[in-house]
């Protein structure tokens, strides 16, 4: 319960940061995707089942407090939380270029199936789309700020819930 509460909360948060003051911190060329950093954390600490409903609850999130069409980030985030929870203690982790390696390949799966929802249900968004400037920002943001990201929640997940697992 105390984890599940501390993962809501995280998550909140993080959506909180990304829907608010990225208007302010916004840069004409894009914005890292805090959100997904921390859902592929959680994913590979605690698995698929934790990954699939950290993101799909925070897809859902992010559908409602944006202009994107509902469910369309909550069925990428879902599939990313699957995949990236299928990791879950098979890896041995370096605590640098695990996170920068993960981070950006979850974050071109991202634009991938962002690219081919869009495309196969003929939706026009005006989000990140795959292959422009603001999506490679995105990717390179993502990848420098992941490692600093995964060792934050890897204290603060052994503080709150006392754990000590390697990540």
């Amino acid at each position: 319960m105390k984890k599940s509460l501390t993962i809501l909360f995280l998550m909140i948060f993080s959506i909180l940061i990304k829907t608010t003051l990225s208007r302010y911190l916004s840069l004409s060329f894009g914005t890292p995707d805090i959100t997904l950093i921390i859902l592929v954390c959680i994913s590979i600490r605690y698995g698929s089942v934790t990954g699939q409903l950290t993101g799909f609850t925070t897809g859902l999130m992010e559908d409602f407090l944006s202009l994107s069409p509902l469910g369309f980030n909550s069925l990428i985030r879902t599939i990313i939380g699957f995949l990236t929870g299928l990791f879950h203690d098979r890896l041995i982790m370096d605590p640098v270029l695990f996170p920068i390696l993960s981070v950006s390949l979850t974050t071109l799966l991202k634009g991938a199936l962002s690219y081919l929802i869009l495309e196969i249900f003929k939706v026009e968004y005006s989000g990140s789309i795959f292959i422009t400037t603001s999506f490679g920002f995105e990717l390179l943001m993502n990848a420098l700020l992941a490692p600093f990201l995964f060792q934050m929640i890897k204290v603060l997940f052994d503080v709150i819930l006392k754990e000590r697992k390697t990540l």
